[in-house]
């Protein structure tokens, strides 16, 4: 079983999104096992949350030794604000999960290659499931991270 902790290190993600891609993966992956921390559903301003509970939620998803990886919700302007800090953070548990995402997501895996932690990955987010033709992304990314 590989198991996915998905935070939101910027926007917010709703329950519904969260639902639908689940729905797929529980679907299509079997093999899979994803976790909505609760923070994806914060909302502070446009943020998931204040920058210390998306940096807490991070934090909590990259060193829980239980996940192979850590998936980012969605994008948006915040990540930029705790990268730096957030891999500071960082212990043994994350240096071999891989760490999916883009867009502002972006700044936290340079942060990670820069670091030498983990292995950073630019791909479709959970986010990708609003948009036209979004499942064919999801299907993406939760392919690569069953193996294929």
């Amino acid at each position: 079983m590989i198991r996915i902790a998905i935070c939101a290190p910027s926007a917010s993600f709703s329950p519904e999104d969260a639902d639908r891609v689940a729905a797929l993966a529980k679907a299509e992956f079997p093999q899979v096992a994803l976790h909505f921390h609760p923070q994806c559903f914060f909302t502070h301003g446009h943020f998931a949350g204040t920058d210390a509970q998306r940096m807490a939620a991070f934090l909590e998803c990259a060193n829980d030794p239980a996940f192979d990886a850590v998936w980012f919700a969605r994008g948006g302007y915040g990540s930029n604000r705790i990268a730096e800090a957030a891999v500071a953070g960082l212990d043994h548990a994350a240096q071999d999960k891989a760490f999916l995402g883009y867009s502002d997501g972006g700044y936290l895996l340079a942060a990670l290659y820069r670091a030498q932690i983990g292995h950073p990955v630019h791909a479709p987010m959970p986010a990708d499931i609003r948009r036209d033709g979004g499942d064919a992304a999801v299907r993406r990314s939760l392919d690569w991270l069953a193996g294929g």
